[in-house]
């Protein structure tokens, strides 16, 4: 089972690319993040004539989740189970086949506005968002079901995840508490499929647009699949896409997979 994740910055704008990934890579099932569509705008029919059912969480112009599959999924969730809010962003999709559990994520960034710095009111609702996923995936886990988690995390969650630490010390990306969360999700039984064979320092996912960043190589890894870690010898391969930040009208980010057996 091939699995591949991927922050596309817009489905629409990531067609062609998106299009590419699945003709020549094949996946089973791919998550997309920031999908920037809702239901009306989303390109179904695109995706199903390549032989994919989409399943997404849409919202206008921003954020956005999806999952798409060879298989018809059965969509256990829209929004995260376990966070309190009437009004969730869409972030999150939960979508089952065989009793393999699929889950696109796309935690929030978490840094203040730009008109007002000091403002902690989205970092306080990273850490509220994390640590409802992280109550969730423990349920999942307390219950044996096997799941399959990937996405845009917005964690450095190392200093060797990005070229220059000592420019984000202060960033949402990295302050204590969301590396705390972040490394919740293996201490309570998840194994980072990407680093088991990426295990090299200053492996990147993510390359901003502004300043050069992916000519100079000044990346950033936010991108992850998890699986339980019982599951761990199921694992057959898993890395990096890098070479899609390097085409024409790319995303930011770049795909991640993982293989299965």
């Amino acid at each position: 089972m091939q699995i591949i994740s991927w922050n596309v910055a817009s489905a629409r704008a990531r067609l062609p690319l998106l299009k590419k990934l699945l003709l020549e890579e094949n996946p089973d099932i791919l998550f997309l993040q920031e999908i920037k569509a809702t239901e009306e705008t989303f390109p179904f029919d695109e995706f199903l004539s390549l032989g994919y059912h989409a399943y997404i969480r849409g919202e206008k112009g921003f954020n956005g989740v999806a999952i798409l599959s060879k298989k018809e999924l059965e969509v256990k969730h829209i929004n995260l189970p376990t966070l309190e809010d009437e009004t969730q962003q869409a972030r999150y999709i939960e979508c089952a086949f065989n009793n393999i559990h699929f889950i696109s994520v796309y935690v929030p960034n978490g840094n203040p506005p730009e008109k007002d710095p000091f403002n902690n009111e989205r970092l306080l609702y990273k850490i509220k968002w994390m640590k409802a996923l992280n109550e969730h995936l423990k349920t999942l886990i307390d219950k044996n079901i096997f799941f399959v988690i990937g996405g845009d995390f917005n964690v450095i969650e190392k200093d060797s995840d990005v070229y220059n630490p000592e420019l984000y010390r202060q960033n949402a990306l990295m302050v204590p508490p969301v590396r705390k969360e972040f490394s919740l999700l293996q201490e309570q039984g998840l194994v980072n499929t990407i680093r088991l064979f990426n295990p090299t320092p200053h492996t990147y996912s993510f390359w901003d647009f502004q300043g050069g960043c992916w000519f100079k190589n000044l990346g950033m890894l936010l991108d992850h699949i998890f699986i339980p870690k019982d599951k761990e010898k199921r694992i057959q391969s898993s890395g990096i896409l890098k070479e899609y930040r390097g085409l024409e009208k790319p995303s930011d980010h770049v795909p991640v997979f993982c293989s299965l057996k």
